[in-house]
């Protein structure tokens, strides 16, 4: 409510505000292509300007020089700077042109001689207009205006009002026309624009509930490996990993793309709530008995060879009693396997060797057993063959 009800209004009444002051600069505030400054100078024959004051706006000025007496010729002149300098370096005074006091007025300074050099003769005096130390010069009675082209910042300008008219002085005038005008509307569009984007992202993104401009993630669910052995679950570190109780594992279901409905299958997995994984379960090898296991196994293989000859002893009528001691020791090995694979037993060294003596003594007698009775069933074929002769 606050970022719609306050903060975006004032957003777009800034974007507003640094538009209108774009288009006030571009149209009416506007700074203009022509400058025109101008000064009142008194006191002085000789007027100079500074290096750089030409050029100051423009390459393109135009020096105009309008003196009070109408019948005094003025000249102005063009050269560099160390010309301009080597012939006002005998004047005692003279006013500089130093640059723009404002964009209407010239600031003026008064400068001084240098050096010493010796006067000249009448006779011998060049006149201004005629010393060829000048690069361009015009001269006219009463005003004279003079125009440069491609000034360079060691163009110097000098003005000459004539004798005698140091009293009365004269006013002088530059014009510029700027080529290129300053552009002081940009940076309010710029401004503007910026402040409407934020105003939209207030009233937009920024106005949401956190819960609602909160990227969803979408959990994934966990595979566990448990084709793994406990040697290669150990050099990767998941011995004892416990997976996060948000986090659902994946079952393990190889090839379902290559069924019929597996994309189905896929679907409903995602959807339905799979087991949560608890954690893996750790075997010690030091903790199983493998005398007791031995021991299964030879029970195992002792039960085995005593029903091999129990059913050999079946074959013949008059085996029994043969018979009934074999199955009664094939019930004791059978009996001697345990009932439970994986309880765990602690046997001492001497009872394995006493268990592993009957077992072979056992073994001995049921192969004994089996033998007589295969010679029994002999003795009586050969007596009935001979009956039968």
């Amino acid at each position: 409510m606050i970022m719609r009800g306050i903060v975006t209004p004032i957003f777009g009444l800034l974007a507003v505000a640094s538009v209108v002051l774009g288009v006030l600069n571009a149209t009416i505030w506007k700074p203009s292509a022509e400058i025109t400054a101008t000064s009142t100078i008194t006191g002085s024959r000789y007027i100079v300007t500074d290096p750089g004051v030409l050029p100051l706006l423009d390459r393109n000025v135009t020096l105009s020089v309008d003196s009070v007496s109408s019948s005094n010729e003025v000249c102005v002149a063009l050269g560099s700077s160390k010309d301009v300098a080597g012939w006002v370096a005998s004047e005692s005074s003279y006013t500089r042109i130093s640059g723009l006091a404002s964009w209407t007025s010239l600031a003026t300074q008064t400068g001084k001689a240098t050096g010493q050099v010796e006067a000249t003769s009448s006779e011998n005096a060049v006149e201004f207009k005629d010393s060829d130390m000048w690069s361009s010069v015009k001269c006219g009675k009463g005003d004279v205006s003079l125009t440069s082209a491609k000034t360079t910042d060691s163009t110097m300008a000098i003005i000459d009002l004539g004798k005698g008219a140091a009293s009365t002085g004269a006013q002088v005038s530059m014009h510029w026309v700027r080529s290129q005008v300053p552009d002081f509307a940009m940076p309010f569009y710029l401004s503007g624009g910026l402040l409407a984007v934020i105003a939209v992202l207030c009233a937009s993104v920024f106005a949401m509930p956190p819960h609602k401009r909160r990227k969803r993630v979408v959990e994934g669910k966990a595979t566990i490996h448990t084709d793994l052995s406990f040697a290669e679950r150990a050099e990767q570190g998941l011995v004892g990993a416990r997976l996060p109780e948000s986090v659902p594992a994946r079952k393990h279901r190889r090839h379902a793309a290559h069924r019929r409905g597996a994309a189905v299958e896929a679907e409903r997995e995602i959807n339905e709530p799979s087991e949560q994984v608890g954690t893996p379960v750790i075997v010690d090898p030091a903790s199983r008995n493998l005398v007791a296991d031995q021991q299964a196994a030879a029970g195992e293989s002792a039960a085995g060879i005593l029903l091999g000859g129990k059913d050999s002893a079946a074959e013949s009528s008059s085996a029994a009693p043969s018979v009934t001691g074999s199955a009664e020791s094939g019930e004791f090995a059978v009996s001697a396997k345990p009932t439970d694979e994986e309880a765990t037993s602690v046997i001492t060294s001497d009872e394995l060797a006493a268990y592993f003596a009957r077992l072979a003594q056992e073994v001995q007698q049921s192969n004994e057993a089996a033998g007589d009775v295969s010679e029994h069933g002999q003795t009586n074929e050969n007596e009935q063959e001979e009956g039968n002769r």
